[in-house]
């Protein structure tokens, strides 16, 4: 049982870090339309690829918590116990743990202060991206990004 546990502990690990690792990159990547009509890579993966990794290793993260929290049952019950032993929902580290993971939902979903500067910096960055250049023939309806020319339509 504990081989088991060590190796879905480590299992998770990895996970978290590779999700990690590729949640930053999608953060800081360009915007879709960008990423295609420029062939943007880092480190010769494409953003499809990021994407296509970062949801792959959080179905294996999320399986590996789910036998985690399989494995740990009874420590994991102990949290939910007060002091003389019972369950109570009520305890200090519960409502704590709620109640930050609830304030970043909240925040998230009603774009509150810092999720605001956060989201708005990923906009700026994702935006950066997309600097056109001003074709040499003003009156061309084609423009330059990357080395790929785009044709505008009408």
């Amino acid at each position: 049982m504990n081989s088991l546990r060590r190796f879905i502990s480590l299992s998770l690990s990895f996970s978290f870090l590779i999700m990690s690792y590729t949640g930053i990159v999608l953060f800081l990547a360009p915007k879709g339309r960008v990423a295609n009509a420029t062939n943007w890579e880092l480190f010769g993966l494409d953003k499809t690829q990021f994407s296509n990794l970062h949801v792959s290793v959080m179905v294996l993260f999320l399986i590996g918590m789910l036998f985690h929290i399989y494995l740990n049952w009874n420590a994991l019950f102990n949290y939910l116990k007060n002091k003389s032993r019972e369950v109570s929902l009520l305890n200090k580290e519960f409502l704590l743990a709620f109640g930050l993971n609830l304030l970043f939902v909240i925040g998230t979903l009603l774009y509150w202060g810092p999720f605001e500067t956060l989201f708005d910096f990923q906009d700026q960055l994702k935006s950066s991206w997309e600097k056109p250049q001003i074709p040499s023939n003003p009156k061309s309806d084609t423009h330059e990004v990357g080395k790929q020319k785009l044709k505008l339509q009408p």
